[in-house]
This record gives structure tokens, C-alpha cells and sequence, in this order.
């Protein structure tokens, strides 16, 4: 008996191929994206047409779902939640900042038990007995204070209250040799300088900083007393703020303008005059002549006397 020839049937692989693309459809449907009609074809290689058809698949999904995101305008999130780092330390300067407030109050005070004004006649004793002193300067701290922001006019008004004339003023400067000195080599003229001695061996200074326009004063004492000079200025000026404003005069020299004034306060408001180089006569203080009835403008008073 001849063997059996069992010959594939023609209709297998239609009725097949047909029940995956009903399946594949189905499948789409649940999906939402519709009814993808799938033309296959018989080649070889078949095998990438299937990965395309994977990619149509997905690219459909996904534009499905950024329709539905769209039309609901926003997602919801969840609020952030910070993740500790090794840089965290870099963005705390709040903390920082308070730290350090919160040591410069605490800092011990200074205890002030005796202040002696140099007059300006004691001028040459404080030299001979300071002239070596390394001096240190205040510099800026973590926080401002009423001795900081105080227009320096107005600090001046106090600080003759408290303690009288200033030791050294513009009127003691030998302005002749100033002049001959280069612009690259001069020192700056001061409107005012107080002298002290403190607790009888320490030296402190206290200048003004820019005239009258300026803020603060600047306070120096001996190098070795540095590391207590904030709590040294405190104890010797911090009484200033509660002090009434009395009269006084200063010359001013405004390297700006190159120009003279008479400044201060005659009791009711600050003035500023204009006057000639010629009018300060070395060792000569201004004197206040008159007391001012009306009030200048808080810049200066257009009068001015001589030639700059």
C-alpha cells in the first residue's frame, strides 16, 4: 500500500491569520484607540512588520493619552519632597545669619569704668603717649545699629552733648602743606575726631566717615583690644541715641566739589555754607555767631562767602 501524503490545507493559514487580526482588533477596542485594519502580506522578513505594527500600537495609545490629559487641563501632583544632599549646608544662610546675630548679642559687654575726652589743647600728650599704637578699625558686623544707619550730622550733635568740642578738627590742619602734597599722596581732611582714653591706658578714636552726608563714625582702638571693640563702642556711645542735639560748627572740605563749608546744627536745623579756603585761619575754630530762625533744606544753604 502506497504511504499516506498529508498535504497542508490551502485554507489554514487564512482562517488563522484571520482570527489574530479579529483578535488584535478586539484588543485596540478595549484600548479605546479604535480599529486598526492590518493588511498583511505574505514576504520574507515578516518579522518587522510586526514590530511595526507594535509602534503604530503604542504612538496611538500614547496620543490617546495626552488627549485625555489635555482635556482635563492639569494632572495631580504631589507636593515635593526635599531630599538631603551633601550641598545643603550652601542654601541655609538664614540660619547662619540668625546664628551669628544671635552671638553678637550675646557677646560680653565691655565694661567701661572710665572715660577720659582728649581736649584739643592735650593733642600732643596723646600723641607722644599713642603715636605707636597699631590701630584696629570696626568693621562691618551681622547687624546695623542706631551708631550704623545715624546720619553722621546728627551723631556729631550728640557727641557734643556728651562730651564737648572735638579734639581735632579741619581748623587744625596745616592746609598750606596739605596743598603742596599730590592728589596721589594726600590724606583725607577730617570734618571731626574725638580722642579718648579709656579705663586710663585705653586709646580709642572715633571720626567721622564721609561730612555730613555720611552715616556712622568710625571707631579705632589699640590693636590688642580688637576682638572687644563692638562691645567698646557700644559701652562708650551707645548712650548717644537717648542725648538731646546741641549747637555746633565744623569746617568741611568735599573732595567731590573741591569746595569749603561751614557745617552744623544752630539748634533748629543743619546747614551747610559755602566759604572761601581763605576764610579758615589755621588754629582758629568756626564759631557759631547767630542762631538761625528758619529752618535750611536738609542738603545746604545756598549762602556762600569768597571765592572756592
Amino acid at each position: 500500500m502506497p504511504p499516506s501524503v498529508v498535504r497542508p490545507s490551502q485554507e489554514a493559514g487564512p482562517r488563522s491569520w484571520g482570527r489574530w487580526v479579529l483578535a488584535l482588533g478586539l484588543l485596540l477596542l478595549v484600548e479605546g484607540t479604535g480599529v486598526l485594519l492590518v493588511q498583511a502580506q505574505e514576504r520574507p522578513g515578516g518579522g518587522r512588520d510586526s514590530l511595526a505594527l507594535i509602534d503604530r500600537y503604542r504612538t496611538a495609545r500614547y496620543r490617546l493619552l495626552a488627549q485625555q490629559v489635555a482635556s482635563v487641563g492639569s494632572l495631580r501632583t504631589l507636593p515635593p519632597e526635599p531630599i538631603p544632599t551633601a550641598v545643603d549646608s550652601l542654601f541655609t544662610p538664614p540660619a547662619s545669619r540668625d546664628t551669628a546675630i544671635a552671638a553678637a548679642d550675646s557677646r560680653p559687654a565691655f565694661v567701661v569704668d572710665d572715660v577720659r575726652a582728649v581736649q584739643h589743647m592735650e593733642r600732643s600728650w596723646f600723641q607722644g603717649q599713642y603715636g605707636g599704637t597699631e590701630w584696629s578699625f570696626l568693621g562691618a558686623g551681622p547687624r546695623l545699629t542706631f551708631l550704623d544707619t545715624t546720619y553722621t550730622r546728627e551723631l556729631r550733635a550728640r557727641l557734643q552733648t556728651r562730651f564737648g568740642d572735638p579734639t581735632y578738627t579741619l581748623a587744625e590742619v596745616d592746609l598750606n602743606a596739605w596743598r603742596a602734597t599730590p592728589d596721589s599722596s594726600r590724606d583725607g581732611l577730617p570734618q571731626f575726631a574725638y580722642w579718648f582714653v579709656v579705663n586710663d591706658s585705653i586709646p580709642v578714636r572715633v571720626t567721622d566717615v564721609e561730612g555730613p552726608t555720611g552715616r556712622g563714625v568710625i571707631v579705632s582702638t589699640e590693636r590688642q583690644y580688637r576682638d572687644h571693640l563692638g562691645a567698646l563702642r557700644d559701652a562708650l556711645l551707645g548712650s548717644l541715641q537717648e542725648n538731646e542735639r546741641v549747637p555746633y560748627v565744623d569746617y568741611y572740605y568735599d573732595e567731590a566739589t573741591r569746595r569749603w563749608y561751614r557745617v552744623g546744627f544752630d539748634g533748629q536745623s543743619f546747614f551747610r555754607e559755602r566759604i572761601s579756603r581763605f576764610d579758615i585761619v589755621r588754629g582758629q575754630r568756626p564759631r557759631l555767631d547767630t542762631v538761625r530762625t528758619a529752618p535750611s533744606s536738609p542738603a545746604e544753604s545756598s549762602r556762600t562767602s569768597g571765592s572756592p
